[in-house]
């Protein structure tokens, strides 16, 4: 009986906990319904409804994309400062739901209501990428307070993944649709109702998650907060991975989805392929949730994104290979998005327990400006890919409903299968030098526990013993190196180990 009882309590409170995983996770449902519908509908919005020229558009979204450099940093630093002040991640969730959800709207209403200039419609721009910001920063951040458990971490990136992909379906189905009616109709009224629509389940979501998602485990000590900081250590191997991962996330793998059309278009010659690949990608990024997340249990993510990259690769090599049989695409492209759900949903679980490493390393965990420092980076790459596809098609001679040339036609192949290919091999060859397995993070967290313990007793100092740490890359330079290539330990920390030579070591290769 008492078994019994003991199993069924275990039981509830892992649903319980999963509870909280999906409750977080569904914020992202609501992020990617304004940040990726305003990404998707706002250059036609600009272009086809308020007549501004296509150079012009693309010239603001540029400054905007810029514009979320900033604001992810100033953001980074307002988390920092509320959460000394006792204000935790929830809380700014919540406090920036409904101020990032008007800034949403009024930039939908704004043609209807007559104030739909180039440089009004670029200022409520600017002013809601900053209310996103507020939003976006502390809930990033928030997933390495969810729990500690790197295979618990695989599973919440998936469960972010799976509403961020239902969300995009929502604008695909919903969201554009209306846009485009908008568009053709003249009715402004419509698009204004479209924009509240979608603020609202913003607001809902976000809150929702906020209040849903509490009872963490998380273990690190609340002081913690005043010592965090956006200024992350370059120097550290891990963390300049973590960015070099970021870059190729940002930058190479998307070039597929934004080369779609023209692809479609201009080499295999059916426009209307495109939406067809796009859905297949979609169903491919479903199927491989599931099959990423239940993997997350027994596989180390890192190897899996590794994986994911190669299976992403072989999808996109076969797409190239079939562009003279389109009925064959759609399954390469399902291939391909397949493999896109273990890249896109991965590096935010390692990104968490780069958090730990970087704490038994720096004695500081750095969540909120590790967290940010990755979102700069991706949207940075992002930016610079946007940019690098439109000047090379210009400089290329690639003209809009005409006959392309041999050479433009190549050109958009390389960008749309070439580059993002080269770049899930550059990301296989670097994840081969991460070493943040699952075991490695548990005794990572062992360690951190006995620091903490340590320094509440003031009678015991000196570190604990950190036996063959390689602070997450292998093959680190010397015998308990760091990331940098410096000394593990310093004069203090190896007279302790001395000292304790017959303690168990808290952490060993």
């Amino acid at each position: 009986m008492t078994a019994n009882r003991t199993d069924d309590g275990r039981a509830i409170s892992a649903l319980g906990r999963e509870g909280r995983f999906l409750a977080y996770s569904s914020g992202n449902f609501g992020k990617a319904l304004v940040f990726a519908g305003a990404d998707l509908t706002i250059m036609f919005l600009l272009t086809d409804l308020v007549g501004l020229s296509p150079a012009m558009a693309g010239t603001m979204m540029l400054l905007a994309m810029a514009g979320d450099l900033v604001f992810d940093l100033v953001a980074a630093r307002l988390v920092i400062r509320l959460r000394a002040a006792g204000r935790g991640y929830r809380w700014l969730v919540v406090a920036g739901a409904l101020p990032c959800a008007i800034a949403f709207a009024l930039l939908y209403a704004m043609p209807a209501s007559g104030l739909g200039s180039g440089w009004m419609l670029a200022l409520a721009l600017l002013v809601f990428r900053g209310a996103y910001a507020v939003i976006d920063v502390p809930h990033n951040a928030l997933m390495a307070q969810m729990t500690v458990d790197s295979r618990a971490r695989g599973r919440v990136s998936g469960y972010r993944l799976l509403f961020s992909t239902l969300s995009s379906l929502a604008v695909a189905l919903v969201l554009a649709p209306m846009v485009q009616h908008a568009g053709r109709a003249r009715a402004f009224d419509l698009l204004a109702a479209a924009g509240a629509l979608a603020a609202a389940l913003f607001a809902l979501t976000m809150i929702v998650c906020a209040a849903a998602s509490g009872g963490s485990d998380d273990r690190t000590p609340a002081a913690s907060a005043a010592r965090d900081g956006i200024s992350v250590p370059l120097g550290n191997r891990l963390v300049l991975g973590m960015g070099l991962l970021a870059v190729v996330t940002g930058f190479a793998v998307p070039t597929f989805g934004r080369m779609i059309l023209y692809v479609c278009t201009y080499v295999v010659g059916q426009e209307d392929l495109a939406s067809t690949l796009l859905l297949a990608v979609t169903i491919g990024q479903f199927v491989g949730v599931l099959a990423w997340t239940a993997l997350t249990a027994s596989v180390d993510k890192s190897r899996l994104l590794a994986m994911g990259h190669i299976v992403s690769a072989v999808g996109m090599a076969l797409f190239a290979l079939c562009l003279g049989v389109p009925a064959a695409l759609p399954a390469c492209a399902a291939l391909a998005g397949f493999g896109f759900a273990s890249v896109y949903m991965l590096p935010w679980g390692l990104l968490a327990d780069t958090v730990d490493f970087v704490a038994w390393r720096h004695g500081r965990r750095l969540e909120t400006g590790l967290f940010a420092f990755y979102l700069v980076a991706v949207k940075a790459s992002g930016a610079a890919s946007t940019v690098t596809i439109g000047w090379m098609l210009g400089w290329l001679g690639y003209i809009p409903g005409q006959e392309q040339s041999a050479q433009v036609e190549n050109a958009m192949v390389a960008l749309g299968l070439g580059v993002p290919v080269a770049g899930c091999l550059a990301a296989v060859a670097l994840l081969r030098r991460f070493d943040i397995g699952h075991r490695r993070h548990d005794r990572v967290l062992a360690a951190l526990e006995r620091r903490n313990t340590r320094s509440r007793r003031p009678d015991q100092s000196g570190a604990e013993p950190v036996s063959g740490l390689k602070f997450g890359l292998v093959k680190s330079i010397g015998e308990g190196s760091t990331l940098a290539g410096a000394t593990a330990l310093s004069a203090q920390a190896r007279q302790s180990m001395s000292r304790s030579i017959a303690a168990p070591a808290a952490v060993r290769s």
